[in-house]
């Protein structure tokens, strides 16, 4: 009974890492996706007294010239004893960025773009976008905190496991010593144990993943978010495999090197 409540608590301990890590891989794909989607959406408007091709700077993606001739249109029809022709109106300007910026970075980009005599006006929309750029730092913060938060605690209990089975192991390999056992010999039933508890944590893992990509919760947020998620779920689940049996391989290595 003790046997097994010790493979329990090993199990539980690399089922508790293995999920949390792929909650922050999710966690990370569905905000870098998210952020690309703002990013599209998203764009500097500036207003400038003469054509402009090309600007210089870091973070402009592109630059492309904002077609009004329907806006001018609605206006000959609105004030139809005012000549529009004689007037000379302004070139709109749209500019995408490259990243998503911070407001520190959204704040140098407009103080340069201002320094152009010929750009009258800039929009950024700053307002809404810091909101946006500080609520996913915020989310990121959160995402690493949790990762680390369990990977502790999932850890904590390894060890404590590992000293349950220093003390079940530590006098048959301190025997098998005396004989002259190889390493890999000494450990043979714990490389098995570890083995196998490894593979039961991927398979419970493995149904966490499945029962979260199918939850109706999962879908409606990432529907709502309109990004397109694309994640390799076998790669996913081969990467967390071989975790497992890192974690598991190196537990069972330091409880054969520490036995005394």
């Amino acid at each position: 009974m003790n046997s097994f409540k010790s493979h329990i608590t090993l199990i539980l301990a690399l089922v508790s890492i293995l999920t949390s890590i792929f909650l922050y891989r999710l966690f990370r794909t569905v905000l870098n996706e998210y952020q690309h989607t703002i990013l599209n959406n998203y764009s500097i408007v500036i207003v400038s007294t003469k054509k402009i091709e090309h600007i210089d700077y870091p973070l402009i993606s592109s630059i492309s010239q904002i077609d009004i001739s329907s806006k001018i249109k609605k206006l000959k029809k609105k004030f139809e004893n005012i000549n529009l022709e004689d007037i000379s109106l302004p070139f709109f300007y749209k500019l995408k960025l490259k990243t998503l910026p911070s407001p520190a970075e959204l704040k140098n980009l407009e103080e340069f773009l201002k320094s152009f005599p010929y750009i009258k006006r800039v929009l950024t929309y700053s307002s809404s976008q810091t909101k946006i750029y500080n609520l996913l730092t915020l989310l990121k913060l959160i995402s690493n905190i949790f990762m680390l938060a369990i990977s502790a605690l999932g850890f904590l209990l390894i060890v404590k496991q590992l000293e349950v089975w220093k003390l079940q192991h530590s006098q048959r390999m301190y025997i098998m010593e005396l004989f002259g056992a190889p390493f890999w010999f000494k450990g043979a039933v714990l490389f098995k144990i570890a083995f196998l508890n490894s593979l039961i944590a991927i398979i419970l893992s493995t149904i966490s993943i499945i029962f979260i990509k199918n939850s109706s919760l999962f879908n409606m947020i990432i529907n709502d978010l309109k990004i397109n998620l694309h994640i390799n779920y076998f790669k996913e689940i081969l990467l967390l495999l071989t975790i497992s049996l890192t974690i598991s391989l190196i537990s069972s290595i330091l409880v054969i090197i520490g036995k005394k």
